[in-house]
């Protein structure tokens, strides 16, 4: 691991060119005093506290005032400033002043040059950064948001990485990769979604039936996918059996089957230790995107809780990393599915800025009614709907059932308000009355009253009381 100390002042002339560090240092000044026009070049690649070297520092610091200054940069006034500031002497005297000038043949190549000092500056960060963690891991909280600064400042630092801007009329022309429907019309290439529930209602029911209609190009309750695209599943607490067990019932109650490696799945009991990849940090990220292959179209994080662990849950902060992780898979073309736990509140639990980048959010929850001998049932509503609209996004019931004739798992669903219907009149000819209902229900006595009326004109409310 290099060292963040700076090496001592020297005050002899420097005669280690192989020195990367250096070399890259002496050539950067070297080429400013040959070339003064080339210091915007370098100021917007590096700063001052990019230098290993302290004396280099202080030049480079001195350069770039001369030029903000507008004052023509040669050797006498170099060395005659650092003489009026004290530091001519610390920095090697003019002998090192003017070996800068002969070390540095030209100007052309200062770019490339400044570039490996910045990048040797960050690396000596990030080093730093890691001891204090492997001394203290404590201070994740602290170091982990400089970890991650680092690396996006990375992207935009080499050629063909900065921040690109367009005109109107350029954009207006450029294409763009057509979104594609992965599972329609909730989940489309590029999209970043969540599904959020109360624990043990369903969410890895649902989880695992989308992966799958993904993968094979079936459906999975009201949505379709096209055809076959590649999954990989991040399972981060179903022990191995359970899972198996949900997947071989899944595969033998649809038609078709995923394409091979379509369907790929990350659980706890086949890692070492049962470890999960944690999506909070940069390892965690880095081991996922490994198992990113071509085909991969669609990432299921199942859940939430269980693979972003670093941090606090309800400190907006501490989703950060997994937004920007999240944000580079939708560059990359790739959709990302979020599985989570809704709080007390019935929202989903932790800080609402999770839902900042999101295209679609949905809720799962009981029906009001809800009996625990009914097994997987509830309620499908959208919370944040970005591209849908009209029938699209309906709440609708969802049912899990055992089809008599084959014995197989079969998901049957209607929509709420055809359920809350059936309800009324059931509750209506047990003798509630509408108020009862609306209360009993949860619903607006507006929509009992309407329910009640169209129930009584059919003939089905019977010896019912207001």
């Amino acid at each position: 691991m290099e060292s963040t100390r700076h090496t001592p002042i020297q005050t002899e002339p420097f005669h280690r060119p192989f020195d990367e560090i250096q070399a890259a240092e002496m050539s950067v000044l070297g080429a400013i005093l040959l070339d003064q026009g080339c210091t915007p070049k370098v100021t917007s690649l590096i700063t001052e506290s990019d230098f290993y070297q302290e004396r280099n520092r202080i030049i480079f610091t001195l350069l770039v005032s001369l030029h903000t200054e507008n004052i023509p940069v040669d050797l006498v006034t170099v060395c005659n400033r650092l003489k009026e500031e004290g530091n001519l002497e610390q920095v090697g005297g003019a002998p090192f002043v003017m070996e800068l000038v002969d070390f540095t043949p030209t100007s052309q190549n200062v770019e490339y040059y400044a570039r490996i000092v910045g990048r040797k500056a960050r690396e000596r960060k990030i080093n730093r950064l890691a001891y204090e963690l492997v001394i203290d891991p404590g201070n994740f909280r602290e170091v982990f948001p400089c970890l991650s600064e680092l690396q996006e400042e990375e992207q935009f630092r080499e050629p063909g990485k900065r921040l690109k801007a367009l005109s109107l009329q350029e954009i207006l022309q450029t294409s763009f990769p057509e979104r594609e429907s992965l599972l329609s019309p909730i989940i489309l290439t590029q999209s970043l979604s969540m599904i959020h529930a109360w624990r043990g209602l369903g969410k890895t029911h649902v989880g695992l039936g989308i992966a799958y209609a993904v993968a094979s190009g079936g459906e999975f309750l009201k949505w379709r996918s096209p055809q076959p695209r590649g999954v990989l599943y991040l399972d981060g607490e179903m022990p191995g059996s359970a899972l198996k067990e949900r997947l071989a019932a899944i595969t033998a109650s649809n038609d078709g089957e995923p394409l091979p490696d379509y369907f790929r799945i990350i659980t706890p009991d086949l890692q070492e230790l049962g470890c999960m990849p944690d999506l909070s940090t940069l390892e965690g990220q880095t081991a996922v995107n490994a198992m990113l292959t071509p085909e991969t179209a669609l990432i299921v994080v199942d859940n939430i809780s269980c693979l972003c662990r670093s941090g606090r849950e309800n400190e907006a902060e501490s989703w950060l990393p997994v937004q920007g992780w999240a944000l580079r898979q939708r560059a990359a073309g790739r959709a990302v599915l979020f599985i989570h736990h809704s709080g007390k509140n019935g929202e989903q639990r932790g800080a609402s800025k999770r839902e900042d980048i999101l295209d679609t959010v949905i809720k799962l929850k009981r029906p009001v009614d809800y009996d625990p001998s009914q097994g997987a049932v509830f309620e499908v509503i959208f919370e944040k709907a970005r591209y849908l609209k009209g029938v699209d996004t309906a709440s609708f019931e969802a049912r899990l059932t055992t089809n008599p004739r084959n014995d197989l798992q079969e998901w049957v669903y209607k929509d709420v308000a055809l359920t809350s219907f059936d309800r009324v009149i059931a509750l209506a000819n047990e003798g509630l009355s509408q108020s009862e209902i609306a209360n009993e229900l949860q619903l607006n006595k507006s929509n009992v009253s309407r329910h009640w009326k169209k129930g009584v004109e059919q003939g089905l409310i019977q010896n019912a009381r207001k």
